[in-house]
């Protein structure tokens, strides 16, 4: 696959009261195009900083990035032509025109006339439903409005990557799942996203691959499967037709693979091992030899967020 985005020892220095403050420290990273990167972090971790950076809306200290192959240092013009980028930023937009006319405007900019234009418009009012608040002066639309306004103005050009920091952050759900729905069909079209967000479920939903970042360090690149793995936690929940004992289950050949046994109800329990496929057939072997039958089993595997706290809380050690 093609690297839509790459960068090399990225950092981003601020100087404060005399003070330097490393927002971003040596990324290294490649975004394949066609993927959704999810960016994780806590609040301060250097996230919007660093989609900053990539957009060319601030400058590296050092390093250096590419986006679409150009590079945003020589070819920051280049750059922004070819990203649809949102921030949340409600200054970049003009509160005392109407949100057809926002469109319009920031359109003409990227050199879409006439009806092309219109239609493209019309299109994104459709899809983030502002039809009814077309007329509306920006200054009157609500947060979520504004995000949506902010998200179709990165769409109206049909760029080949999204940057999108907190694309679903101070609005209601159905507006939220509409827009994981809009950035999944992007996804569809072969189109590269990245994007920054604190909500867990949001990146489990989204992501093809997950960076996480903490005082301006990424601390983790991988899939989500790959993630979860590192906590070495997964819990096999049986429900059998009769009672059995701990006793029972953790028998040689399979005890000292199991971390707890934790019984729920008489004929319910649930073990915590470090690799559900190195038990499971054991397991199932050995219900069997006990003349139990297996009603359900299932295999859940860490969350999101429990993989975000791990990282987190290991680097501030």
């Amino acid at each position: 696959m093609l690297e839509t985005i790459k960068t090399q020892n990225l950092t981003k220095i601020f100087k404060v009261k005399k003070k330097e403050i490393k927002a971003i420290q040596d990324i290294n990273l490649s975004i394949q195009n066609g993927e959704i990167f999810v960016l994780l972090g806590p609040n301060g971790a250097g996230k919007t900083t660093f989609l900053k950076t990539i957009s060319t809306l601030i400058l590296p200290t050092y390093g250096d990035a590419w986006v679409n192959g150009y590079n945003i240092k020589k070819d920051e013009y280049k750059v922004r032509k070819s990203i649809g980028l949102s921030t949340g930023f409600e200054r970049s937009f003009y509160y005392r025109l109407n949100g057809y006319q926002n469109l319009e405007f920031f359109g003409t900019l990227y050199g879409i006339k006439g009806k092309d234009l219109k239609e493209r418009i019309n299109f994104l009012l459709n899809l983030f439903n502002l039809e009814d608040a077309k007329d509306l002066k920006y200054m009157k639309y609500s947060t979520g409005m504004k995000k949506k306004l902010s998200l179709a103005r990165a769409l109206l050009h049909d760029p080949n990557v999204y940057i999108f920091d907190e694309p679903t952050s101070s609005i209601d759900p159905i507006s939220a799942s509409e827009i994981r729905d809009i950035i999944l069909s992007l996804k569809d079209k072969n189109k590269t996203i990245i994007l920054s967000t604190h909500d867990m479920h949001e990146a489990e939903l989204l992501a093809d691959r997950i960076g996480i970042l903490n005082k301006g360090n990424m601390l983790a690149v991988d899939k989500k499967e790959n993630l979860k793995k590192v906590l070495k936690k997964e819990i096999i929940k049986v429900k059998i037709d009769k009672g059995i004992s701990e006793d029972l289950i953790a028998q040689d050949g399979i005890k000292e693979k199991i971390n707890l046994f934790r019984k729920i109800k008489d004929d319910e329990f649930e073990i915590e091992v470090e690799n559900s496929s190195e038990v499971l057939d054991q397991l199932i072997e050995k219900l069997k030899n006990q003349d139990r039958k297996i009603l359900t089993i299932n295999v859940e595997t860490p969350s999101i967020e429990e993989v975000f706290i791990n990282f987190v809380r290991n680097d501030k050690k």
